[in-house]
């Protein structure tokens, strides 16, 4: 449940200019679909549906998404294909020895030869080093599969030959896809490159609370009580209740935090938006926001200075302190662990508290603060509209076969496999339900879990081809034997949703080409960095807010950064953006 987190793949322009130096680029393309060009004349090949309903699956009403589906073995396994995959030692185990892989090999008749490389850092963000070896020297896979390759690196690959342009193998091999299309009619765009074409197989993980939850907050209800509180609902409340909390301290050990955040659950995402709409941002860039199809920077607007005024005068009255910029998750979790946090800003429960379902546990005290209205009647949430889009599988030029493979992809959207490729064995992890079990929402229950994570070695653990609409995911059934927090997931989004941003607010995720996104990425690291900065030295009185001369030295450090150019990088992106 920790939110994912993501960088840049370093190197990929060298990799690139590797390859196409030593001249292994050309020698690729041909007549199978490799390097983006036109695969051989698909006309006389019969467009692929989906096969007849699986009897006893029983849908909510008015579901959207998935289906489960009979699905005929499209290959011979004369042929192995070889797919680099994301390493799992503690899930999936060795890929090649996965129960879901010798139970998709059957279904499919379609063999693979996994490898496994690593490809997160410590602490947990991508690192695809191993993945750009195989780049600059030429020694392809067939394909990669569920590795986090970003829109613009697969624009790149793909436009100077190293991907297969699937657009026509879609358009006749993935009955799937195409249905996903038609449901979500936005998601064609994320996927595709600046030349128009596609290049990546890329599925949605349409998770409804994810929607928010960069921006949610939590407040202790059992404190509340204790100290004669109700749930602010504005930021002047909050700073009351936030006093209270202070003065009436009422943990054992009277060591409360009123105010709790850390590095990686920021303050800005949930405060400032009762202020101005403020996406947020991070290392690889943010803060920015469409005002009529004009991309702009919040973080120097006269909003975003009131917003500091107010968090002033919480360290002022002593509810903020300078460890709400500075603190770990670690040491954010063992304050929650020790019952030490108020009001809380952070991504979900298990941010700040360790999940258990037993009796008194911590965490069940914390209900989710829904947006603050501001003094100016301003009140957002924070709402990803854009964010369903998951890693895709990228079918390379050294692949014979794309068909195969895009069949091969397609098939592990339909429902029943994508349920066996996350959730393990049926019968032992995970079954359909049964007429008139409830869902998550209330609604007629899709399928029931026994555990999750699934027991190791039984499943690919999400790095698969997913189809996983919002009304699937509300599928799963309510079982009090076994909970999950999905459920209380769910109500807690749903205090966010009447005040998210609208769509036309968020800019979309865009493209950039290779010297663009290289300058792109050092100009959002120094934005991140002055940003933060800031904001902590005027939250807690180090600079301080209400000088306006400090004020117009904080605006104007901007143009020494290059936020003009930056912000002129964005609206050309997003101008050119495929629609």
């Amino acid at each position: 449940m920790n939110p994912i987190r993501r960088r840049s793949l370093l190197g990929a322009g060298t990799a690139t200019a590797a390859l196409a130096a030593s001249g292994w680029l050309a020698g690729c393309t041909g007549d199978q679909g490799g390097g983006g060009d036109r695969p051989k004349s698909l006309q006389d090949v019969p467009i692929k549906e989906l096969g007849p309903e699986t009897p006893d699956v029983h849908y909510p009403e008015g579901y959207v998404g998935a289906r489960a589906t009979v699905v005929e073995p499209f290959g011979d396994g004369s042929t192995e294909f070889r797919v680099v995959v994301p390493q799992d030692a503690e899930v999936v185990g060795d890929w090649n020895k996965s129960s879901m892989t010798s139970w998709f090999e059957k279904r499919t008749g379609v063999k693979i030869k996994f490898t496994s490389v690593l490809a997160a850092a410590t602490d947990g963000s991508p690192d695809l080093t191993k993945v750009n070896a195989m780049l600059s020297s030429g020694d392809l896979p067939d394909a990669f599969l569920g590795l986090p390759f970003s829109n613009d690196q697969v624009s790149l690959y793909g436009q100077q030959g190293l991907f297969v342009a699937l657009d026509e193998y879609i358009d006749v091999y993935a009955p799937h896809m195409r249905q996903l299309r038609t449901d979500y009619p936005g998601h064609q765009a994320l996927t595709q490159a600046t030349d128009g074409k596609v290049y990546q197989f890329a599925g949605i993980n349409d998770c409804y609370h994810c929607a928010s939850s960069p921006g949610r907050a939590w407040i202790n209800q059992r404190y509340l009580d204790q100290v004669g509180a109700e749930l602010p609902t504005t930021t002047e409340e909050l700073r009351e209740v936030l006093k209270l909390l202070q003065e009436k301290d009422p943990t054992p050990k009277r060591n409360l935090i009123p105010f709790a955040a850390s590095v990686e659950n920021p303050v800005d995402t949930f405060i400032m938006n009762a202020f101005l709409y403020n996406p947020g941002g991070t290392a690889n860039g943010g803060w920015l926001a469409l005002t009529d199809g004009r991309v702009e920077f919040v973080a120097t607007k006269p909003e975003w200075r009131e917003a500091l005024r107010f968090l002033r005068t919480l360290h002022d009255d002593g509810t903020l302190g300078r460890d709400a910029f500075t603190m770990t998750d670690a040491a954010l979790l063992q304050a929650g662990n020790q019952g030490r946090l108020g009001f809380v800003r952070a991504y979900y429960w298990g941010s700040f508290s360790d999940i258990a379902y037993k009796p008194g546990a911590l965490w069940k005290d914390y209900v989710a603060v829904p947006p603050l209205r501001g003094p100016a009647g301003v009140q957002y949430a924070r709402w990803d509209h854009f964010g369903y889009k998951t890693s895709p599988m990228v079918i390379t030029s050294a692949c014979k076969q794309p068909e195969i493979l895009v069949q091969w992809a397609d098939a592990q959207m339909e429902l029943e496999a994508f349920q066996h490729h996350v959730a393990g064995n049926q019968g032992e992890n995970w079954d359909w339900s049964k007429k008139g079990a409830k869902g998550i929402n209330g609604k007629q229950a899709l399928y029931e879990l026994k555990a999750y994570p699934p027991p190791a070695g039984t499943s690919w653990n999400q790095y698969g081809a997913m189809y996983n609409s919002n009304d699937a995911r509300l599928g799963i059934q309510i079982n009090k034997a076994n909970p999950n927090f999905e459920a209380e997931l769910y109500r807690s989004a749903q205090s966010y949703q009447p005040f998210a941003e609208p769509e036309a607010m968020q800019v979309p995720p865009l493209i950039f080409n290779e010297a663009d996104a290289t300058a792109k990425a050092d100009t959002a690291a120094t934005i991140y960095n002055r940003v933060r900065t800031a904001m902590a030295a005027f939250a807690i009185g180090e600079t301080d807010i209400n000088d306006d001369g400090a004020w117009n030295e904080y605006v104007t450090s901007f143009d020494a950064i290059g936020i003009q150019a930056y912000l002129e990088l964005h609206q050309q992106a997003y101008e050119n953006r495929p629609k």
